[in-house]
Formats: C-alpha cells, structure tokens, sequence
C-alpha cells in the first residue's frame, strides 16, 4: 500500500523539478523575464508572450473578432499566420491577476515540460512497462534533446497531447480486441481519445500536421485485425466527437493560408532539412558530447547512444521474444515505425526515391505540408520514440523484471540501475538566458498618446520598418506589438 502511494508522488515529484529546471535563470524576476536559449533569439519568446496577451483579451471579448489580430491592419484574420495556441487561453486568470505576461509564459513553459513526462510514462505504462522504465522514460522526456536547444520557440513544447493520443488510441485498440468490455469503458476509451485530439490543435497546429502525416505512416499498427469493424466504429465516434472541435482552429488557418497562396520554396525547406550524418552528433548538453566542427550545420538532432542503444535492445528483443508478457508488441511496433517515418520526415527535399522527391509528392497531396519551413523538426517525435523505445528497452535488462531477489543476486539489479539512470539524465539542462518581457499596464508614452488620438477604424504604421531578415532584426518590432495590443490599436 504504502509503495502504491510512495511511487507515483515520487515520480510528480522528480517531473516536477526537472520541468522547472529552466525557470531558475528567472528566479530573480519571474514577473518580468522568459528564458531563452544561448543561441535563440529573444523575437521568438516575445511574439510567443504577444499571443498569451492576445489570447487573454480573446477570452475578455468573447473571441469576438480573435482571428482579426490587431497586426498587419487592414488584414482580416491575419492570426491564422502564426501559430494561435488558444489553450493559452486558460492563463487569462494569471495574466490579470499578477499583471504580467512573462509569469503565465513561464509557468506555461514547466507545464508542457511536465506533461510531456507525464503522458510518456503512461504510455509505456499502457503499452505493459514497468514502474521504473516508464519513469525513467518520463524524466527523459522532460528534458527530451532538442526541445532544450529550441525552448523559445514555446508551442513545440507542447508535446504531450500527442503522446496522450498515442496512449488513447493504444486503449481503444484493446477496448475493440475485447467485446466484452462494458459500456463504462468502452465510453471512456472514446471520450479520452477525442480530447487528446482536440487538445493537438488548441495547443501546437505545427505538432497537429506533424503527427497526423506520422500517423498516416504509422496508424496500420494501432489496429486490432482481429476486431477491425469494432474498432472501425469506435474510430468514427472519436471523429465525430473531436474533428468538429479541431476544425474551428484548423480550418480557418488552411483557408487563410490557401487564399494568399502561401507555400514555402523548396530552396527555403533544404535549408531547414536534415541530413543522415546530422544523427551522428548528439546535443552539447549530452554528457557523451564531444565538442567538435558542425559542419556548418545549425543542430545536433542525435538522441544520445544510451538511448539508441537500449532503443534498439527494445526492438530486437521485442520481437525475438514474440511474447506480449513483457511488452506490447503493438506498442514497441508503433514506436519503431514512428520512429524510422519521422527520421525520415525530417530529411525533407532530401528525401527522395531515385528521381521521385517524396516531400515535393506530400507537398501537393497533404494539406498543410506545402507550408512547414522546418521541416528538421520531425527530429522532436523521432527523438521522443527512440526514448519511448529506449524505456520499454529497460524491460529486458537482467533484474529489471523481478520482484524479489536473495541477497546473492541483488548485483542483477545493477544494470538496469544504471542504464535507467543513464537514460533518464543523458541529457542536461540546456544554457539559457534571459529576455525581459514588458508589463500589459506598462503602455509607453507613443502608445498612450495614440490611444487617445487614433479613431477606432484607424491603422498605426511605425518606423522605422524592419529593415533585416533575421528573427533578431524584428525583436523592436514585436516589443511594439505587445505595446500597441495592450493599448487598444492596430498597427500596420
């Protein structure tokens, strides 16, 4: 009893020191400063906080008019340019009562990072993982590679509904394979896998198209063959339940982009797309880095050897084994193809058949893909299945699956100890600074004086206008945003 109790809080516990490993460098002023990586840009953070304010007013009026985002006046719904995560929406509360808009960020920002853990220990738990493995997974996740290196850029940090929605969708395969299941659970089955869906675009519409492309790919092992009507129809009561929700955000950003024309050139996307040799280099912040040349290349998307190693110990044993007793084969299946699709994914106008280029195929098939600039960052789920893969590797390390053992054999336990260890702190905190954040009540002298001058129909166009490319070249300019949106106007 007292281990049934014990376990889980040690877990939350853990995942919530490590998700709140990046809010130290703003301990000092958590009201006024957001972290940011070395390399970042502090444009990224700041247009992120411009959306928390943009949101919370959304809340405040109803979301009358909330796709007509007071930027690039006269545009209409010229939100649907960026990425709207209106699950921000519920810090509308924190944001009036501590006047601040770095503190909601921030507290954003930690609990994505620890319900990324969260959701990937139950989804190895539900896949037949242990305690343990599924933990050191979860803490893994929380400090998940790539993320750490791109931590300004807050809406990929909302992993966690796609890991949710692989776990539901692990559940409803079983519910199907089992007919007997009650009612009870039949119904729950389907109402958890429409929320993990509706909650993909409320959070992050960039991991919505990500993990949809991925599921194409990788969905055929989700389903139970035995029981395909079951769970054809189960399917179709989680479309019916969820798709009308998502389609209120995603339909309006398609249509938006659509009707300007909007694609990315492929010259743009080879710069943002991976390479096979970028796998060989692991993040600085892995402490079996070595400090070298990049090559000219901007990221290290490497998972890190540990996992890589225990990853593909999951899979050969997996399925030599053929015995569901230890792991769910569906699961390890599932990981392995995701895997093996997002490293592939991430390759982008490199990926090609010969003389077919697949990505220019997707582009013109898949809605949405003719609009991913980066597409490298299938590296994040590819980096999340090797760590899911990695701790259902755990399971088949000796002393890892026994209850009890005599005091003779308790050095079985040791390997599993330290390759846990290992893959839960492979990787450390990244290096990060700070950005300081204006105050919604903090509205400078152009903007007050504006506010009592310019009609409501009226338009503000500020100079200078920006006169780089570089994200840090629009930093002045999205410090306006902030400005000129917590003053009521609408800036050109």
């Amino acid at each position: 009893m007292f281990l049934r109790f014990f376990r889980p809080v040690l877990l939350l516990s853990v995942l919530a020191v490590l998700s709140v490993l990046p809010l130290l460098t703003v301990s000092s002023a958590p009201l006024d400063r957001i972290p940011v990586t070395s390399s970042g840009s502090a444009t990224v953070p700041l247009f992120n906080a411009w959306t928390i304010l943009w949101n919370t007013i959304g809340v405040e009026c109803g979301f009358q008019g909330w796709w007509d985002a007071p930027i690039f006046f006269p545009e209409r719904q010229c939100f649907a340019f960026s990425e709207p995560m209106l699950l921000t929406a519920v810090l509308q509360p924190l944001v009036r009562l501590s006047n601040s808009l770095a503190l909601p960020y921030n507290c954003w920002l930690s609990g994505n990072l620890f319900l990324n853990g969260l959701t990937a220990a139950l989804l190895l738990r539900r896949g037949g993982c242990r305690f343990w493995s599924s933990s050191a997974a979860g803490c893994a996740m929380t400090l998940h590679p790539l993320l750490q290196t791109q931590l300004e850029v807050l809406q990929l940090a909302c992993l966690w509904p796609s890991f949710w929605l692989l776990a539901a969708l692990l559940r409803l395969a079983a519910v199907a394979e089992d007919g007997a299941k009650v009612a009870r659970h039949r119904r729950a089955a389907i109402w958890e896998a429409a929320a993990a869906v509706v909650c993909l675009p409320l959070t992050c519409i960039h991991h919505t198209l990500f993990m949809g492309v991925l599921l194409l790919a990788a969905g055929w092992t989700l389903i139970p063959w035995g029981a395909v009507r079951r769970w054809v129809w189960r399917g179709c009561q989680v479309a019916v339940a969820a798709l009308p929700i998502a389609a209120l955000v995603l339909w309006p950003v398609q249509r938006v982009l659509d009707a300007n024309g909007f694609e990315r050139r492929a010259e743009t996307v080879a710069v943002l797309s991976a390479i096979p040799a970028d796998y060989l280099r692991v993040p600085e912040q892995s402490i079996f880095s070595v400090s070298g040349d990049k090559g000219g290349r901007p990221w290290n998307p490497g998972p890190g050897w540990i996992r890589v190693l225990l990853a593909v110990t999951g899979v050969t044993e997996a399925f030599r084994r053929r015995s569901a007793d230890i792991v769910s084969g569906r699961l390890v299946l599932l990981l392995a193809v995701l895997a093996v699709s997002a490293w592939l994914l991430s390759l982008g106008v490199y990926l090609q058949l010969g003389s077919w280029n697949i990505w220019a195929f997707l582009c013109a098939c898949l809605p949405g893909v003719a609009q991913v600039r980066s597409a490298f960052r299938f590296a994040l789920f590819f980096q999340a299945a090797v760590i899911l893969l990695a701790g259902a590797g755990l399971e088949y390390l000796p002393g890892i699956r026994r209850r009890s053992m005599s005091g003779s054999r308790q050095w079985q336990n040791l390997p599993a100890m330290i390759m846990g260890s290992l893959l839960a702190f492979e990787m450390r905190s990244a290096r990060l600074q700070t950005v300081d954040v204006p105050r919604p009540d903090e509205i400078s002298g152009w903007a007050s004086f504006l506010q009592n001058s310019a009609a409501a129909e009226e338009g503000v166009l500020i100079l200078p206008y920006v006169q780089g490319h570089a994200p840090d070249d629009f930093e002045q300019t999205v410090r306006w945003m902030i400005q000129s949106t917590a003053a009521g106007l609408k800036i050109a």
